[in-house]
């Protein structure tokens, strides 16, 4: 018998729920695992059973070290029981709670987003999808305060959202530069603001449009010297030269042709990687939520709500093609048709 990073005795507590996950194909255990401690009591103990060696000692443990949850894996026979401890972190990143957004129209009032509940952690990379009009970039804007929501209360970084902050920063699919400033006063712009000495910002802005992968050639280029993926590239360092606690995106790849959208992929994961940055990024693509995403939220409209979460555990970096990637994308892909939602209003490029 071997213990797999034991950080307590969880297999001395009698659990208040046990699943049989032998003979599930990855990844379903890890689904069954995370809808079944969702229904559970905080400080519940949870065992799973499991013959699936990459649930046990690789999925399951990276899913319990993102949220912060007590687990202790135990092996015999090529049998592992998995104990986890539902103890949610109270010092999430970002915590929605029960937010509801409508607008007034001139047929009365339409519910845009109906009691939206999540919670994201430190370093989590959360992707969003749905069809046009399922609340994906009002729920970004709520966030970032750009507007309020109707009921419900939004935290970030343990503080009630009340309006914009420099610790949330948003990328909109159209750069918003400012085409009378170059490269580098772009980035910069917000550290002046800040009234960071200029040598000081003038290092930083180098720094991430290095981080980004724009060359020192294009530093003192105007914004109408740059193609639409060079743009993005500086609306990125712009936002990351801010170090926000949490980067929000929305996307910003989608007028992009499709080389380059996959450059920017990886890019952005490179950078994931390196900064471990929480990162809540909207898109219609499905294949690109799944490439980029820890988990995907899946929206559903008429109202705007979240329908599912799918936990992506496939090594980075991922590329377009993968057959994990294109096996979540058609399990996701076919969630939304099944749910009456409109495909073609989102792209399935893996499909």
């Amino acid at each position: 018998m071997k213990t797999v990073n034991p950080p307590k005795k969880l297999d001395s507590l009698k659990p208040e729920k046990v699943i049989d996950l032998r003979q599930a194909i990855c990844p379903h255990p890890l689904n069954v695992i995370r809808d079944t401690l969702r229904a559970l009591r905080e400080n519940d103990v949870l065992l799973a059973v499991s013959d699936h060696e990459p649930t046990a000692l690789e999925n399951a443990p990276r899913f319990c070290e993102r949220r912060g949850y007590p687990f202790r894996t135990v092996e015999q026979e090529g049998v592992w029981n998995i104990f986890i401890q539902k103890v949610e972190d109270r010092d999430a990143r970002l915590k929605v709670e029960n937010v509801s957004k409508t607008f007034n129209s001139g047929d009365g009032k339409v519910s845009v987003l109906n009691d939206i509940d999540l919670t994201i952690r430190d370093g989590e990379f959360v992707t969003v999808v749905g069809s046009s009009g399922c609340g994906k970039s009002t729920l970004l804007n709520l966030i970032a305060g750009l507007d309020k929501p109707t009921s419900g209360r939004i935290f970030a970084n343990g503080k009630r959202v009340e309006g914009p902050g420099s610790d949330r920063v948003v990328v909109f699919q159209e750069g918003a530069l400012f085409p009378w400033l170059t490269v580098r006063e772009n980035v910069e712009f917000g550290l002046k603001l800040r009234r960071v000495a200029p040598k000081i910002r003038k290092e930083m802005a180098q720094d991430y449009l290095k981080l980004v992968g724009l060359t020192e050639n294009f530093h003192g280029s105007y914004v109408h010297q740059l193609s639409g993926g060079m743009k993005q590239r500086v609306a990125l360092a712009r936002a990351l030269v801010m170090e926000p606690a949490i980067l929000l995106m929305d996307e910003p790849f989608a007028a992009l042709d499709i080389q380059t959208r996959e450059s920017l992929q990886d890019e952005l994961q490179r950078i994931w990687v390196e900064s471990r940055k929480t990162i809540i990024f909207v898109t219609h693509n499905v294949e690109e939520a799944v490439i980029l995403g820890d988990r995907v939220l899946v929206f559903a409209k008429n109202p705007g709500r979240i329908k599912s979460e799918h936990e992506i555990d496939i090594e980075r970096p991922r590329q377009p093609g993968h057959p994990e990637v294109f096996l979540y994308t058609k399990w996701i892909t076919d969630e939304i048709r099944e749910n009456g939602e409109a495909v073609d209003e989102v792209q399935e490029a893996a499909v």
